[in-house]
């Protein structure tokens, strides 16, 4: 693979691990969120462009959506493919999609936006400050690739806390974007007996840091789940998920 191609998309392969498996029989949600967070760092890692050289340089990515669409998770001692494409910029924000293998077979689609930001005030930067490093496009992500913002009703049940302990947190020190996926299932209303998820989109809205309390709302009628999280600072995040039996297929 040359690097034009190593530039456009970077693969690997991952064998599923006995702790990334949850009660269903099957990889938490987190986990998934974990290996493309892994992915997309080995990426930026193998052109040159490591967490710890965008630091120096005044930058690092904050996550902004994270969108999940699985027509089944990983099983234990499965090896899967994951495949990860930047895929441009709209307005700020960086696209980046995972698409992950099971063999010939894709089994998740993950989209990721995100920004870049100065590492101490936290002031959003204009893309150009990332893109001058000459090594991915700047080009536009199409219309219909476009994560849409997700609509969360105001009223919605009240259904506990979650503190900010110290294993939470990311080398930023805040609450690691990983962890939410915890987070949405242990405060799933209705618990996940027999049903499983076809498709979650979990929006990252004000960092929380560690001694926060995240004061969690959600809903869920007819499979659909809506959510919230707010700390002192205002909403922290918000999240939809898709719910289908265990034994149904997604459409």
């Amino acid at each position: 693979m040359d690097k034009t191609d190593l530039i456009r998309e970077y693969s690997r392969k991952v064998r599923v691990a006995s702790y990334e498996i949850g009660a269903q029989g099957q990889m938490k949600l987190s986990f998934l969120m974990r290996m493309c967070q892994e992915t997309s760092e080995q990426h930026l890692d193998i052109v040159g462009l490591s967490y710890e050289k965008l630091y120096e340089d005044g930058m690092v990515f904050l996550l902004i959506t994270n969108r999940m669409k699985i027509k089944r998770m990983p099983l234990r001692n499965e090896e899967v493919t994951i495949k990860t494409h930047p895929r441009g910029v709209c307005g700020a924000q960086f696209y980046r999609d995972f698409k992950i293998y099971s063999g010939d077979e894709q089994i998740i689609d993950v989209m990721q936006t995100s920004v870049t930001a100065d590492p101490n005030s936290h002031k959003i930067l204009r893309p150009k400050k990332f893109l001058d490093y000459g090594v991915f496009s700047g080009e536009k992500v199409a219309p219909e690739d476009r994560v849409p913002k997700a609509e969360i009703p105001e009223d919605l049940p009240f259904v506990g806390e979650r503190p900010i302990r110290y294993s939470d947190l990311d080398y930023n020190c805040h609450l690691n974007n990983t962890v939410y996926g915890d987070i949405v299932t242990d405060f799933l209303p209705g618990g996940h007996d027999a049903f499983r998820y076809a498709e979650v989109q979990i929006n990252y809205i004000n960092e929380s840091a560690l001694g926060d309390v995240l004061k969690i709302y959600a809903a869920r009628k007819d499979g659909f789940v809506m959510m919230k999280g707010g700390n002192a600072r205002g909403c922290g995040f918000t999240a939809t998920a898709t719910l289908l039996p265990m034994d149904e297929k997604p459409v």
